[in-house]
Formats: structure tokens, sequence, C-alpha cells
């Protein structure tokens, strides 16, 4: 991984840490695990659509995001507490 991938790596992770306690404060106030990550993912929709363009272009960054987590997931790398992949 280049410095730059790390760097981000880590930003990444921070941002993931933000919103799991975001996530937390939610589950406080009895919003269910499921309804957590139902608006999880709108949240990373309305976010998309910042970055990557309104609507049909916002889907694709989000399918292609999730084809990267996939092979991440399928590849078995290490993971650690506060990101993943693990930065190496």
């Amino acid at each position: 991984m280049s410095r730059a991938e790390i760097e981000s790596t880590r930003r990444i992770a921070s941002a993931r840490a933000i919103f799991r306690k975001a996530a937390e404060k939610c589950a406080e106030f009895g919003v269910t695990g499921e309804e957590l990550a139902i608006a999880a993912m709108y949240a990373a929709f309305d976010i998309a659509e910042a970055h990557a363009g309104p609507g049909i272009g916002a889907i694709e960054w989000q399918r292609s995001a999730c084809d990267v987590i996939e092979r991440q997931v399928m590849a078995g790398g290490p993971r650690s507490a506060d990101g993943f992949p693990a930065p190496q």
C-alpha cells in the first residue's frame, strides 16, 4: 500500500469510528440494528450523491464501493478494530 493509500485508509477508519459512535447513540434511543443498517445505507447514498452526482451515478459508485468491500471480505484479509482493511 502506498503512503497515500495508508493515509486515506486511516481517514476512512476515523470516519467509520465517528459513524459507529453515532449508531451507538441511535441505539440508545431504541433504533434497531436493522433500522440502523438501512439508515446507514440511505445516508451513504446521500453522501455518494454529493461525491458522484445525483441518482444512478451515486448508486453505481456505491456498487463499486461494495464490490471493493466484498473482495476484501472474500480475501479474508486482516481486520482492525478501527477500520477495514488493516493498514499495512
